[in-house]
This record gives C-alpha cells, sequence and structure tokens, in this order.
C-alpha cells in the first residue's frame, strides 16, 4: 500500500504545519522526519516529529508547532520524510510563500510607470515571480533541490526589502501621474 499525503502545510501566520497521512489498512505510520531547506536529507540534522503520531490507526492528523520543531517560526521549505511499518517512505514538502508575495506586492505597489525600461521595483517584482513560479513548479513535480535553489535567490531580493508593513501598502502615484488600485469585493478582483 502507498503512503497518502492530504495535507502537509504551513499555516499563513507560519507558526504549525498541518499533517494528514494515511496508509494502508492495518499499518500505521512509524516515523515523521521534519527538515529544513538548509538540512534537507542529512540524517544528523532531522527533527524526529514520531512523538506526535498516535500510532493507532491507518489514519494520522496532527499538527507540529514551531516550538516543537525547535523554531519560532517557518519560514523557507519544510520537507518531511514519512515511513510506515510496511516499510514505505515517502517524502513532501511545503512552504508558506506569504512573506515573498508581501515583498512582491511592495515592488509592484512601488512601480513607476512613468519609466518601465529603468524601473529596479518592476524588475524585482517579475524576477521574484518568475523564482515563486519556479519554486511551486519544482514542489509539484518533486524536484526538491530545484526548489532549495530558487528559495535562496528570493531569500537574496528578501534580505534586501524592509517588509514589516508589507500588509499596510498603499499605491504610489508615479511621475506620470498614473495610480492603480486593485480591491477585492465578495471575493471577486476588482480593478478601480
Amino acid at each position: 500500500m502507498a503512503i497518502t499525503v492530504k495535507t502537509f502545510t504551513v499555516s499563513n501566520d507560519m507558526l504549525t504545519i498541518s499533517v494528514d497521512v494515511e496508509v494502508g489498512a492495518g499499518q500505521v505510520v512509524s516515523e515523521f522526519l521534519l527538515w529544513n531547506e538548509a538540512t534537507y536529507k542529512d540524517p544528523a540534522k532531522a527533527i524526529d516529529i514520531s512523538s506526535l503520531l498516535a500510532g493507532t490507526g491507518n489514519t494520522e492528523i496532527f499538527t507540529i508547532t514551531a516550538a516543537q520543531a525547535g523554531l519560532t517560526k517557518f519560514t523557507g521549505l519544510y520537507f518531511a520524510q514519512i515511513t510506515s511499518n510496511d516499510p514505505l517512505t515517502a517524502i513532501v514538502a511545503t512552504a508558506s510563500l506569504t512573506q515573498y508575495y508581501n515583498i512582491q506586492a511592495a515592488l509592484v505597489a512601488n512601480v513607476d510607470l512613468s519609466c518601465l525600461n529603468c524601473n529596479d521595483n518592476l524588475n524585482n517584482a517579475l524576477l521574484l515571480d518568475l523564482y515563486i513560479t519556479g519554486l511551486q513548479g519544482s514542489l509539484i513535480v518533486g524536484r526538491f533541490q530545484d526548489a532549495i535553489s530558487f528559495l535562496s535567490k528570493i531569500k537574496i531580493l528578501n534580505t534586501n526589502a524592509e517588509c514589516d508593513t508589507c500588509s499596510e501598502l498603499s499605491p504610489v502615484v508615479s511621475s506620470a501621474g498614473n495610480i492603480v488600485s486593485v480591491g477585492v469585493i465578495d471575493c471577486i478582483l476588482t480593478v478601480v
């Protein structure tokens, strides 16, 4: 039987990871190891989360807190190696990209529409979008080393951005007098 991972997701506040795993009938999940992008597949640096397993059935549903993993927040990529007593093993990955979308929003909000050819914010926003898309695609197809590489490039942009207030962005009026605003009304994106 296979290991089916129904949920392995970092919360938007990056404080928890939700897990929902199912193994074949009569089997149990016997081990759950966690890595980040810097420690991926290093057995000596794996965080053993197996103590959170109930071990009473073929389904495991639990939440990992950042504190349980010895962290303050789940920033970056996180990989789990899930092993059943069959023994089968599956490796899955997750990441909260909210922090990077906030940076992208800040860059786009400050695009000077009067000079698109000479605009660092536009170029950085486009580059960041390419890396985020590449990271997502790599995770979907299981190319975890590529995802790690893309994240390292994203972090370069992240270290150059001061973004404590990215969630409180206001549009910037360019020197050409253009202003672009968007809003969400009843879950439908609208352009004003």
